[in-house]
This record gives C-alpha cells, structure tokens and sequence, in this order.
C-alpha cells in the first residue's frame, strides 16, 4: 500500500480536477482559477472547464467565454461539430445570450438535422447476409482454435470500451432500488473494525459507508476507468465536506504543501485503483462484490474472488457474498386466449439468460420451484448438478427460469418471483418446446462455470436461429389492456359500417388482422416489411383459421399499390404503430401514404386520434445512504429521450400535465410542427427533465392512456427527455418549446425567457463520456456496414458475437453490450 499520499494522489488524479483539485474554493484565488482555466482551454480539456462551472465564480467564467468558442472552433476546424456542439452548450450556460455562440449553435443543429433522414426512410435495399445460431454452442461457447486472433482482440477490445461507458448506468440501476441499498447496508455495518476491499465499490458510495459504519480502511477496485473517475469524484467530495468542517478559514493560509499533507492525512481512510493496477500483498479483513447480475456467474464475482485470495495475506478473510442457492422452475409462455401465437417463439430466444419482466399472467409455471444447488464463492469449483423439476400440469416449457438468494451477513438477499427486488430479477433461459405431463419429471442437468450456469434439456435445445426481435415486441402482444379495447373498437367499427377491407399497417404477428376478421371483415390486407416476421404471421394466420380472409404481404406499407397487393382501396385502417412518443415508429408517415394510395374517401382510422401529454419533473439523486453523491446525475443524462416505467421512477411532479400535439389521424400529416407553452409550476425544485405519455382515441367511446397514474398500466410506459437543470419556484412560468419532425419528439427551455441564474451551474453531462460514444457508435456503424459488404467477414464477426454474448464473463465484457453487439447481427 502506498499510504496517505497513494490515496490523495488517487482522489487527484481522477480527472474531475487539476493540480489543485484536492484542495477548496476557498483556497483559490481569481488569477488562480483562470490560469487553470486557460490552460484547460489550451489543451482542450473540455471536461475541466465543464466541472468548473459550478465551483468557479461568475466573473470569472464570464472571462473564460472567449476561450470556448475559440476551443468550438477548433473543434470545427478538425471535423469535429459534435464535439463544437457540446462546448458550445456548456459556453451558453455561463452566458445564454452570447449572439455568437447562439448564432454558432443554430447553424450545427441545422446542419446536423439536414443530416438526419427528415422522416421514416423506406427500407434499404441492402440484402442482410444470413447469422445462424446453432444452440450446440451453449455445451461448448469457447472460441474456436483457428479463428483470427486479431480480430477477436480488436473487437473484444472495442466491447471492453462500450463496456467502460455501461458501467456507471448499471450501478445507478441498483442504487435506485431500496432493497438493494438495504441489504446492502446491513452487510456493510458487519465490517466495522476490519480493512475492506471492495471490487466495484457501487461508485464509491460503498466505500464511504463502509467507513461510515466503523471499517478502518477501504480499498476500492474498480474494473472501469469511467467507474474509478466517478468514485474518485464521489470520495473526494465527502472527505472534502468533512475537511472543510474540520479545519475551516484556517485553510486559507496554508501553503500548498500544507494543504496537501493535509487532506492526505485526512482521506488516508481510503485507496482508489483500476483493476490493472490491483496491489499486491493487501491485508484485508473483507472482500465485498456488489456488481451482480440477474445471471448471478455472468459479471466475473468468481474470478474476481479468486484474484483476491492470490493478492491478499490475511487468511480467514470474509467475502460478501459468501455463498448463494440456486432455484428453478419450468414456464410455457401466456399468449392472448383467443387467438395462437406459437409461431412467434421462433424469435423469443437469446444468447444469455434475459431478466423476467414480465407479470405473471404472461406465463404458467409448469413445475414446481426446486432447489437447484448451492454455489460457495470462497471455495468455488467447476460443478454439475443432474436435478427434476416436479412437473405440476400438462402443456409446453418454453424457458426455464431460475433465481439465486445471496447470503450476506445479517441478511439474505433474493431475487426470486414475486421478490422486492427491482433492479435483478430473475434470469430466463429459453429452450426448445418441450412438451410435459402432469406428475411427471422434468429432468435437467446443469452446468456451472467460472462464468456461467446452463441448464441442459433432453434433448438439448437443436432449434436453429437466425432472427430475434426487440425486449419490446412480446411485452406488447401480451398487453391484454390493448388487445381487448382494439377488439372491442373493431367490433364496433364493423358492426356499424359497410366497411368490409382492412388494411392492417404493421401487421407483425398478424393479431390486429385476426381480430379484424373476427369482428367480420370479409377481407384483411396486412403489411409487414420485415420478411422473417411476415413468415411467422402467416402461420399464425393458418394457424388460426383466418387464411381465407387474411392476407399477410411482406412489404413496407408505402411500397403497396393498388391493384397489385390491394384489389381496392380499403375502407377502414387499424394499426399500432407507437412507441412511447406516439410518433417513432413513423405513424403519420405511413398514414400520410396510405391515405393517399391505399384508403378509400371517407376510410375509418382506428385509432381515430391522440394526444400528446406532458409534465415538467425533478429527476435527480443527491443522497444515496445518506452520502452525497450530486456527481452521479451528469451519468443518468441522455441526449435522447428513453422509455421509463413512471411507478418504478423516483421523480417529482412540478407542473401539472399539459397537452404538447393532438393528431386526428384522418388528417395528419408528417410535416414537422412546433409549439411554443409557458406553463406554471406547482412546486418548487430543480426541472431537469420532461415526462410525457399519449392518449390513444380508438373510436368516441374507447381510449387507452399510458399516462403515469394510468389505473391500467401499458406496455408502452412513458417517455423521459433531460433538459438542462433550472431552478423552480411554486407559480413560476417555464416557458418550454416542444417540437416533432413527424418521427422524432424533443423538448426544449427558451433559454432567452429564462433567468441566467436560474440554470444550474452543474454539470448536465459528461462530454468526455458523451464523445466517446459517439465514437464508438460511428465504429459499430463502420463495422456493420463492411460486415454487410462482406457476406464471409459478416460470418465470422456474427460468430465472434455470438460466443462472446453466450458467455461474457469470461472475456472480460459487460453482458449487456455483449448482448447488444451480437443482436446487430439477429435483426428481425
């Protein structure tokens, strides 16, 4: 251990601050805090002269406008706008009005939106070469001998960079759940007296409660550079604070030296390293690994447990988690009663257990949970375990679904069905349909790793693969709510018209069609442009009895014609084509087209209308455990808006909802709109965020609404759009402009009719964490594109992914970029 100056040298060189980054405000003088800033601007460091706006005085910053702009031009300079736009937006939160840097802004937002396609793009035509997926690879994931070593280390290299940039995002998930933080907390006051090291220390927050709860020393390891910056950030900001109470105006006149030794002696409680450089020899009491998954092996805890024993010289250390138990059991997938679905398990598959987020009506468990097994992390070895699973009723397993409970001191903490726990659910994983008999016996034999469990069938799982579809798709056609009141409106809209052809707009699975000609219509065209999903909605069409009057045509609805896919224009249009906008999965686009092509005069709509609602929110976290930890928001942001559940968010309302468009779909067009609210809010707090919802009008007396205190929760959910933070007080009007392009909706401040002092001189990103993604997404984009120019290349890419996918862990990468990067290649 390198001692007190190992520590403060960790704190100091996490890049949140410069030389003096240790030491206070108050410390500093004027000449103190431009020089710094000069010399930041000098060498682009945009993310130093971002961290300082909210700890260096106004005037001065103000001063410091000139070396913005110069910095956004040389960014422009070197063919970097989106690197120009983010310095841009941080030099207009010192000072909003600056003509030049507004002026500046406006041209790269148009130039980036004359980039951008303006609507929906008709399909390329560029043939996707085939990725197979034989499941023989889940006995043996490893990658073959004779595959190209260097491309694997490019592209594990490149994961591991994506993976850096999650990392954060997955901490955050857990620190939004109580239970979590609970348990948790409870196993951490059991390490009082003793030295801990942590290995992921939840972004130091547990580092710092551990020695809240008495421990002598923390010792922080964290996998990720991003991570290890943000719990240096966090970690110094706590010691900073109680630095502060303790020595007070004396701090002033010390020297910096003075000052140095100082806060070392002082934060000498606490060690920051990257995993690459993990010392040698420690002595410590407790060894705790918090980052966990719904896999339970797939995040490295074993690897991890067993570097700790090599390094660490005091035996009998204790390890949290020490041990964990492994339960199962068997479901068939809940499909809505009317109508059979089976066809569409071709595409209900993945590589690596996924999360089971869905209500339990969506499935039946068909034998009882059993206990599999128990996994010791501190005396771990390689295991098989030959279990049956009771079967309790006669049907289909179409996955198997199994859950840990870990045993942390004071507490057992379990995921299991049903469970508090929010943030790791229980881990699915699929298997070919197996058809069973009640008080029969399921027989499984399961394969535990370094890295992985597996539970194999008999037979195994021999079903090939080629294509998959979003976490969204099933979640919508299991949404009862929507199926029943698009049945009811289509009951009604056929029984009181003579319309008798329906053209179904994103048919899918081909179930808006079937309930069409349930409701009587003599004849259903139904467009779907993906080829593989058109397939599978024609079996289920056959499957249904519904192949007489149904049609499902493989093609984008605007590339449909009249006669040649249509005999005539259709007299009524049913669709769901909504994400959590309304408007991104192109509606108005397609509608626009189909009422000029495809639908007679006066056609009905269903959904007739909607409208677009809002509120403006707080959402932010200051206080986890009772640790400030203010540093985290900059890493919940998003340039875009993302899909919440509103019940699991922790926000707070402060402005009542307001209506943003309303579209009558008979009429609608694409074309891009703006609106221009003032609205009032109604408590006071920070805005940092917009929450939206629709309302869906399906005929004059039938509705759906995803809004947040919907008494009958959607699959759609809601929307999130950040906005920078401004100061709110209770009657004071936002004035706020929301705009579409008839795909896209964006919220933004009128930052002209707002206080300047009203922003927050915080953060609201990292752009050294947002240019890098983007780079990183320009790489993929790169990749796929020559992957797709190369059928051979694609192939092999395409089996890289998938190994890395099945088993993560034991490539070092994250198991949702891992998953995410082989999905590129299975696209519906």
């Amino acid at each position: 251990m390198a001692g007190n100056s190992h520590s403060t040298r960790r704190l100091r060189d996490s890049g949140l601050t410069k030389a003096r980054g240790f030491h206070s405000v108050q410390g500093m003088t004027k000449q103190d805090w431009a020089e710094d800033l000069r010399v930041a601007a000098s060498s682009g460091d945009v993310r130093f002269m971002t961290a300082m706006l909210g700890r260096v005085p106004k005037d001065v910053m103000r001063t410091a406008l000139p070396y913005f702009e110069a910095l956004a031009r040389a960014k422009l300079e070197d063919g970097k706008p989106e690197e120009a736009l983010a310095v841009i937006e941080q030099a207009l939160r010192i000072e909003p009005d600056a003509k030049d840097l507004v002026a500046m802004r406006e041209r790269l937002e148009s130039a980036r939106r004359k980039a951008e396609p303006a609507g929906v793009e008709q399909p390329a035509e560029v043939v996707r070469p085939a990725a197979d997926f034989d499941p023989a690879k889940f006995v043996d994931p490893r990658l073959p001998d004779d595959i190209d070593q260097n491309m694997v280390a490019g592209l594990t290299q490149h994961l591991r960079r994506y993976g850096d940039l999650q990392s954060p995002k997955n901490v955050l998930q857990r620190l939004d759940d109580a239970h979590w933080l609970d348990a948790w907390d409870q196993a951490l006051a059991r390490t009082a007296g003793g030295r801990v090291q942590f290995r992921g220390s939840e972004l130091g927050i547990f580092a710092v409660r551990a020695l809240q709860h008495g421990a002598a020393h923390a010792l922080a390891i964290e996998e990720h550079p991003l991570e290890g910056r943000i719990s240096a950030g966090i970690v110094q900001k706590h010691f900073l604070a109680a630095w502060h109470a303790r020595h007070g105006d004396s701090i002033r006149g010390w020297s910096e030296d003075e000052r140095r030794a100082s806060f070392e002696e002082f934060a000498a409680a606490v060690d920051l390293e990257p995993a690459s450089a993990a010392p040698q020899g420690t002595s410590s009491d407790f060894f705790v690994f918090p980052n966990l998954d719904h896999s339970l092996l797939g995040t490295g805890i074993v690897a991890a447990v067993r570097d700790f024993r090599s390094r660490n010289g005091k035996p009998g250390a204790r390890v949290l988690p020490a041990k964990a138990t492994i339960h199962a059991m068997a479901i068939e997938w809940n499909y809505p009663s009317r109508f059979r679905l089976d066809a569409m398990n071709r595409f209900r598959w993945s590589l690596y257990p996924q999360p089971l987020d869905l209500p339990a009506e969506h499935w039946t468990a068909r034998t009882a949970p059993a206990l599999v097994g128990e996994i010791d992390f501190e005396n771990f070895s390689t295991t098989t375990w030959d279990i049956d699973l009771p079967v309790q009723s006669d049907g289909v397993v179409h996955a198997i679904v199994f859950w840990f409970e870990l045993d942390l001191p004071g507490t057992r903490l379990s995921n299991a069905p049903g469970s508090s726990l929010q943030c790791i659910r229980p881990a699915v994983q699929y298997t070919d349909a197996l058809r069973v008999a009640g008080g029969a016996k399921l027989p499984l034999h399961v394969r535990v790793t370094d890295t992985r469990i597996h539970f194999h069938t008999t037979p195994p799982c021999a079903q090939h693969r080629s294509h998959s579809l979003p976490s969204w798709y099933f979640p919508m056609v299991l949404d009862e709510r929507r199926n029943e009141t698009y049945q009811d409106a289509l009951n009604a809209a056929l029984a009181s018209s003579s319309a008798t052809r329906v053209l179904d707009i994103g048919a899918g699975s081909g179930l808006l069609s079937m309930m069409a000609a349930a409701a009587g219509a003599t004849e259903v065209i139904g467009c779907e442009s993906s080829a593989a999903i058109c397939k599978a909605g024609e079996e289920v069409v056959r499957d249904n009895g519904f192949a007489r009057n149904v049609k499902i045509v493989g093609k984008d609805c605007r590339q449909l014609t009249v006669p040649a896919d249509l005999p005539g224009r259709a007299d009524l249009a049913v669709f769901e084509l909504f994400d959590c906008s309304l408007l991104g999965e192109g509606v108005l686009h397609f509608l626009e087209y189909a009422r000029e092509h495809l639908l007679a005069p006066g056609a009905r709509y269903l959904p007739m209308s909607a409208t677009l609602r809002a509120m403006i929110v707080e959402y932010r976290v200051d206080h986890v455990l009772g640790i400030d930890v203010n540093l985290l928001n900059p890493y919940r942001f998003s340039a875009s808006f993302i899909n919440v559940d509103a019940n699991r968010l922790k926000y707070r309302p402060l402005s009542p909802p307001f209506e943003v468009f309303s579209f009558d779909f008979a009429t609608a067009t694409a074309a891009a709109a703006q609106t221009d609210l003032r609205i009032e809010a109604n408590a006071a707090g920070t805005a940092g965020a917009v929450l939206f919802w629709f309302d869906l009008q399906l005929d004059d007396t039938r509705s759906l609404s995803n809004a947040p205190d919907s008494p009958h929760p959607l699959h759609w959910k809601q929307g999130l759009q950040f906005l920078p933070e401004v100061a709110v007080r209770a009657g004071m009007q936002l004035p706020i402009v929301a705009s579409h392009n008839g795909s896209s909706l964006k919220f933004q401040w009128k930052p002209d009719q707002l206080s300047k002092d009203a922003f927050s001189t915080l953060p609201r990103f990292d752009p050294r964490a947002w240019q890098r993604a983007a780079e990183l997404d320009q790489q993929n984009r790169n990749l796929l594109q020559h992957c797709m120019q190369n059928p051979a290349e694609y192939a092999k890419v395409a089996e890289v992914a998938q190994r890395f996918a099945i088993d993560p862990a034991a490539h070092g990468l994250d198991p949702v970029i891992a998953q995410r990067f082989a999905g590129m290649f299975f696209a519906a």
